[in-house]
């Protein structure tokens, strides 16, 4: 098994497509601070999950409720 690690930061009055995530805390902030006010934006969490292989992660990705729903 495998673990990805990310951060996100939800969009208050969006989807959640509309979220920024980034690989570290500092690159979420700093993400928000260039594409969208901050004030648009929940603070960044930190996400993760498990997965067994490239497939898994691809139908963990693209399943109903998946995306960056995951984690």
């Amino acid at each position: 098994m495998m673990k990805m690690t990310y951060w996100i930061a939800e969009n208050l009055k969006g989807d959640k497509a509309d979220a920024i995530i980034a690989r570290t805390k500092h690159d979420c902030e700093q993400k928000v601070i260039a594409y969208a006010s901050p004030s648009e934006y929940r603070q960044p969490v930190k996400k993760s999950f498990l997965y067994g292989d490239a497939f898994d992660l691809f139908e963990m990705a693209t399943a109903k409720d998946g995306g960056r729903g995951m984690g």
